[in-house]
């Protein structure tokens, strides 16, 4: 199966995507149909929306900033029961300290920022993790272009999964052809927001600078071609000593629901 064959083309939707049928180290295949990601979902259409429903999705993880929710705000049109979750924080810690970073795009955070990301977005990752262990899936998480930091979630769930690095890397590196930067926020949006929204107002900033170019999709890798997941990877090893240890010391998860989550979102059978 191609990895493309997973991006589902909701219409509204950007890098909206099933991780299902990752083939784990034991031998296993993460449901198809249990965890989505995504990127932001302001512009979903009747149609996707009744996409959602006939699906039961039981859980909405967003990881976007308070900014970014005011700016493209998700009105809701799944099911009435849908459990929405994730953490409140300034967009102000997403971004570079200037505009002129050579990394621009809206959800392209600066390098630096992956180190940084899994203690900014922990209450909302182990509110994530919380949800699937109540078997509250399908469950979709997503930020504004669905990358960096559902990439980084969506890392840490594969992990926790037992999928093999190289795996979680491929799958994290489809964004870049997944989005749909039509279905996002739009630069109109961001300039009569610019000031009255601190995320709308650097990248307006952005936009002076580098034109509209600069809120399409970018290669996820740094200057070197490796992957920015592995920045966060190496952060969390640096200050946690190892990825296991920061699923138990900052996101409370134990060897029980380990195996907890393996055992809801993990199959024998490939097959849809």
């Amino acid at each position: 199966m191609s990895h493309m064959d997973r991006h589902i083309k909701l219409e509204g939707s950007s890098n909206f995507r099933d991780i299902g049928g990752y083939r784990t180290r034991d031998g296993r295949h993460v449901r198809w149909g249990c965890v989505y990601r995504s990127g932001t979902m302001h512009q979903f259409s009747a149609s996707a929306w009744r996409w959602m429903s006939a699906r039961d999705i039981r859980a909405v993880c967003d990881l976007r900033s308070i900014e970014e929710r005011e700016l493209a705000p998700t009105r809701w049109g799944g099911p009435p029961h849908t459990r929405q979750i994730g953490a409140d924080y300034a967009a102000t810690y997403l971004f570079p300290n200037t505009a002129d970073s050579h990394e621009t795009g809206v959800n392209a955070v600066s390098d630096g920022l992956y180190v940084t990301l899994p203690r900014l977005l922990a209450p909302s990752f182990r509110a994530m993790f919380n949800a699937l262990l109540a078997a509250q899936t399908p469950l979709v998480v997503h930020c504004t272009a669905g990358q960096d930091r559902t990439g980084l979630a969506i890392g840490l769930l594969l992990h926790v999964l037992d999928v093999p690095h190289n795996t979680i890397v491929e799958d994290y590196l489809l964004s870049t052809r997944c989005r749909l930067i039509e279905n996002e926020i739009q630069p109109a949006d961001i300039l009569s927001a610019s000031n009255r929204n601190a995320f709308a107002h650097y990248y307006a900033q952005v936009l002076e600078r580098h034109g509209k170019a600069a809120l399409g999709p970018r290669e996820l890798v740094d200057r070197s071609g490796n992957a920015l997941l592995l920045r966060a990877f190496a952060g969390i090893e640096a200050e946690w000593a190892s990825l296991d240890h920061y699923l138990q010391e900052a996101l409370n998860l134990r060897p029980t629901d380990i195996v907890a989550l393996q055992q809801i979102c993990l199959c024998d059978d490939v097959s849809r």
